[in-house]
């Protein structure tokens, strides 16, 4: 999956970060792991939930190859998650 980024924007300390989508479909009632295609470890994941209107937690913070998301009973089943990397 080719992650094209819509933003990039300079921190304090002079480092530039880029902030990707990554499209997400989940298994509700399960851990689910998604890859997320960025060049990357994400230092923060925000999820915007597209339907549903459960329960729904990070299940541990993203790593150089994964999102891990857990989705309870009547929860969102496909998300919009930004990378910010």
């Amino acid at each position: 999956m080719a992650n094209t980024y819509l933003f990039q924007r300079q921190n304090l300390t002079g480092e530039y970060l880029r902030g990707a989508p990554v499209s997400v479909t989940t298994v509700a009632g399960t851990a689910n792991t998604v890859a997320h295609g960025l060049p990357a470890t994400p230092r923060v994941v925000i999820y915007i939930p597209q339907n549903g209107n459960g329960n729904w937690f990070e299940t541990q913070p993203a790593d150089s190859i994964n999102l891990y998301i857990t989705v309870g009973a009547g929860g969102p089943t496909a998300f919009t998650a930004i990378g910010d990397y």
